[in-house]
């Protein structure tokens, strides 16, 4: 009898385990559809990262010479900052004058 009880046991571990199959198969299911949406957006991400990159290339090509070309321009601007600050002390008596009411208007140009 043992071997029955054994048995029977396991018969009813085995419809058990049946009766949730239909809950399966549906989870099964729902996973199939969102594997097909993924699958999807992945095609269309491809897409669009292929567009990109024939973008990116281009990009590139337009932008490789600009390195050396700027190089060269940081060199001209630091030149500058010694121009500026003798501009400013030039102009620096001249803005001194244009607070000075109805003269400063006329220097000003109004």
């Amino acid at each position: 009898m043992a071997r029955e009880g054994g048995l029977v046991a396991q018969l009813r571990r085995i419809a058990a385990a049946v009766e949730v199959l239909p809950e399966v198969r549906d989870h099964l299911d729902k996973l199939d559809v969102h594997v097909a949406e993924m699958s999807a957006e992945v095609t269309r991400m491809r897409e669009g990262v292929e567009r990109l990159e024939g973008s990116v290339d281009v990009l590139n090509g337009n932008v490789e010479g600009l390195h050396d070309h700027f190089g060269g321009m940081r060199g001209e601007i630091r030149g500058l900052d010694v121009h500026l600050d003798d501009v400013k002390r030039v102009l620096a008596p001249l803005q001194a004058l244009g607070g000075l009411g109805r003269l400063g208007d006329r220097i000003r140009g109004g």
